[in-house]
């Protein structure tokens, strides 16, 4: 089975992909590569990251839009290949893919966001054999489902006068709740998660530098959704039974 985590945004897409037990992990962002967290995180075995450029100088609005039709381009492209350099295409794939977050964008960004994720998914169909399930997970379910993956839940009746039986996803070490869970928050999960990753020896190393950052450093942030996408795919929640 051939899993796959994907985090679609304009400036820092980022995938992870199991293949038989064996991780790999993909970033395309508009990014130097010898920005610090682009730099470090190349010297990693099994990651890899590729950089993009956008032209924001052009004025002329048909020629920016051309401009970054054919960055999403080359990016699907890239993106395509290295799902095929790695996985066993005579196996089925699974692909969990990050949706949109509606209400926290204005349309510009938003509108590059649909355009970029369209043509990365519709790629994804065109060439990719095999696919046995492509699911869209929203922001606000890959929160909850990360903390009950992580921390757990539990089945309670919270009726008074009549049984109603509910789940309760436990909040995380910080007693935060898995539906407040900022970029942070999804960092201490991963850390906490019961399961080697590829990412842990950084994390265990640059700790204290990665959390004292002003606002948590790309692409890592993005590399740890689609890696908590790719987990989530193994995970069984905690049903309710009627």
């Amino acid at each position: 089975m051939n899993k796959i985590g994907l985090d679609i945004s304009k400036i820092s897409t980022a995938m992870s992909i199991e293949v038989n037990k064996k991780n790999y992990l993909f970033s395309y962002n508009t990014m130097k590569i010898t920005q610090q967290w682009n730099k470090i995180l190349s010297n990693i075995e099994n990651v890899k990251i590729r950089t993009y450029l956008y032209n924001n100088n052009i004025s002329n609005y048909s020629d920016s839009e051309i401009n970054k039709l054919d960055v999403y381009i080359r990016i699907s492209n890239d993106l395509i290949s290295d799902i095929l350099s790695v996985i066993d295409i005579n196996n089925d794939t699974i692909i969990y893919i990050e949706g949109y977050s509606y209400g926290k964008i204005v349309n510009g960004p938003l509108l590059d966001l649909v355009s970029i994720g369209a043509t990365i998914r519709s790629k994804l169909y065109e060439n990719i054999p095999n696919i046995k399930e492509m699911k869209i997970i929203a922001p606000k379910s890959l929160k909850l489902s990360t903390a009950e993956m992580v921390y757990g839940a539990k089945i309670v009746n919270i009726g008074k006068r009549k049984e109603k039986i509910v789940k309760i996803i436990n909040y995380n070490n910080n007693d935060i709740s898995g539906g407040d869970f900022k970029k942070i928050d999804m960092y201490y999960a991963i850390k906490e998660l019961n399961k080697d990753h590829l990412l842990k020896n950084l994390f265990d190393n640059m700790h204290e530098k990665i959390i004292k950052t002003k606002t948590f450093p790309k692409p890592i942030e993005d590399l740890n959704d689609a890696f908590l996408l790719k987990e989530l795919i193994d995970f069984v929640p905690l049903k309710i039974n009627i």
